[in-house]
């Protein structure tokens, strides 16, 4: 998985071969690490 900041925000994808797969879009200033390991 990989991302990048768009203003406030943080968008995590999964790159593919004809494009890319948008997983989570998040606001910068949540706790990112703590949602990502609930989730799952």
């Amino acid at each position: 998985m990989r991302s990048f900041p768009v203003g406030r925000y943080v968008i995590f994808y999964l790159p593919l071969a004809d494009g890319s797969d948008i997983v989570r879009v998040l606001h910068g200033a949540r706790d990112i690490e703590r949602i990502f390991s609930q989730s799952g």
